[in-house]
């Protein structure tokens, strides 16, 4: 199987991250020179400029409106992505059962033996869970439905997902676009993230079991149950139909790109947001060191 020279799923995620800190040093700048600029006008007009009208200020206004709008969502985001990944391991603790020696063997070859939980669940699924250190869980159901190699397969997979600390990044992955909400381009790189991960952990197992072995588990792994769809590093159905394609043609698909409305929105957000940063460090001006 081909695939291409950089893993497409982690250029995602750092390329979000990048963005990301690019955004918000506009937006600190922005919010350090409204600051500076109140401060001079407090300065030279008293406490009563805080309630006069100035266009000039309106700018870095609107960043300061901008930045805790996103800090607040970014926040949500956060706080929501560690909830659900708290009660997770709180479902496997109420459900886990010893496991079996024959999954026990097969992890221990992959060397992710001490990181395999098992949930007693009819439901044939797996996941990666866990920010620190993510762990592999799989369910009495998939033990039953999958041969060793299908079952070998999907631990490779999930492997791959553990040594790229996946659970931690997808955490970061929905709270970043979260936080900068007016760039919708970074939702778009947190799909092909997504996208990326899944199709580099198939190729890792492809490499070490085959893909007779893969597709036959794609064929009997559910997508999980409703406590477990928040789970970071899960595959959903929507990636599916690329996972597939993938096997079929032994090439990574490539994401979609995305829309020209977004890219629209995105140049014309990120043309607003250094432009306010620049009004406002002028406004503020070389006295109160925002150059």
């Amino acid at each position: 199987m081909k695939s291409r020279s950089a893993d497409t799923g982690n250029r995602a995620f750092w390329g979000l991250v990048a963005a990301s800190v690019a955004a918000q040093t506009l937006v600190a700048y922005g919010t350090c020179c409204l600051a500076a600029a109140i401060a001079a006008a407090v300065r030279d007009q008293g406490i009563n400029a805080l309630w006069t009208t100035r266009a000039d200020l309106l700018p870095g206004a609107l960043v300061l409106v901008a930045a805790g709008t996103g800090g607040v969502l970014g926040t949500w985001s956060l706080g929501r992505s560690l909830w659900h990944t708290r009660m997770l391991a709180a479902t496997v603790r109420r459900h886990r059962t010893s496991t079996p020696l024959r999954l026990r063997r097969l992890a221990d070859r992959l060397g992710i033996g001490s990181r395999v939980r098992t949930v007693d669940m009819a439901h044939p699924f797996a996941l990666t869970y866990g920010l620190r250190r993510p762990r592999v869980l799989v369910s009495t159901g998939l033990l039953a439905a999958l041969s060793d190699p299908e079952l070998a397969a999907v631990l490779a997979h999930e492997r791959a997902h553990v040594r790229s600390r996946d659970p931690l990044k997808i955490v970061l992955a929905r709270a970043l676009p979260a936080w900068h909400f007016y760039l919708p381009v970074l939702r778009d790189l947190r799909r092909r993230f997504a996208l990326g991960r899944e199709l580099a952990a198939d190729r890792a197992a492809i490499a070490r079991h085959g893909t007779a072995a893969l597709a036959g588990s794609l064929l009997k792994v559910a997508e999980g149950p409703a406590w477990a769809k928040a789970a970071p590093a899960m595959a959903t159905d929507d990636l599916l139909d690329s996972r597939i394609t993938q096997l079929e043609t032994g090439n990574e698909p490539p994401a979609a790109p995305a829309g020209r409305l977004t890219k629209a929105w995105a140049a014309m957000s990120a043309f607003a947001l250094g432009t306010a940063a620049i009004w406002s460090l002028t406004v503020a001006g070389h006295a109160m060191h925002c150059d």
